[in-house]
């Protein structure tokens, strides 16, 4: 009996250090352990979790993988079709400063009650969602234009600090938790 224990135990704590080191949290960002994370500190953490962006590679963001990894991060049931729910959240936490109406009815042009990547991709056509990440207008989004364009999105209250109510409303979308 105490062997079948000591191995449940073992098998229990090899799996909690497998999922804890996959997982980065709000402590693991705040460095200093101050209360707020500062934008040295996203940076640390981020540089190591973005590269799921980068499908290609290159050490950049292009439009495509843009679209594709937000699109992905709204679709939250992971159909791939977004919801008029999904589109409403996503409006509300991620791309609602960037698009002139929420009404989902806009964007599902063939009225199907979702929305693909095609359509969602077309609802930014003329949006500056992307070209507000691309501060250099060079066509790709480096890691320092990325983390500067997530960190500003998350820091709603632009007090240049992200504390854990913004991290926690926020850090989903822009996968700060390493997730995927």
């Amino acid at each position: 009996m105490k062997m079948q224990t000591l191995i449940v135990l073992g098998a229990f704590l090899f799996l909690s250090s497998i999922v804890v080191g996959q997982n980065t949290g709000y402590d693991d960002y705040d460095g200093n352990m101050d209360g707020t994370i500062d934008r040295t500190e996203f940076d640390d953490q981020y540089n190591n979790t973005n590269a799921n962006w980068d499908q290609n590679n290159d050490d950049n963001v292009d439009e495509r993988e843009f679209y594709e990894n937000t699109y992905r991060n709204v679709d939250r049931d992971r159909d791939n079709q977004i919801s008029e729910d999904e589109w409403n959240e996503g409006y509300d936490n991620m791309y609602g400063d960037y698009i002139d109406s929420r009404t989902y009815d806009d964007y599902d042009t063939n009225r199907d009650g979702n929305l693909s990547s095609e359509e969602y991709q077309e609802s930014f056509r003329d949006s500056d969602f992307y070209s507000s990440y691309d501060t250099n207008r060079d066509g790709n989004v480096n890691q320092d234009e990325f983390n500067t364009g997530v960190y500003s999105y998350m820091d709603r209250n632009r007090d240049g600090s992200l504390d854990q109510n913004e991290y926690d409303a926020y850090g989903s979308y822009y996968n700060t938790a390493g997730d995927m």
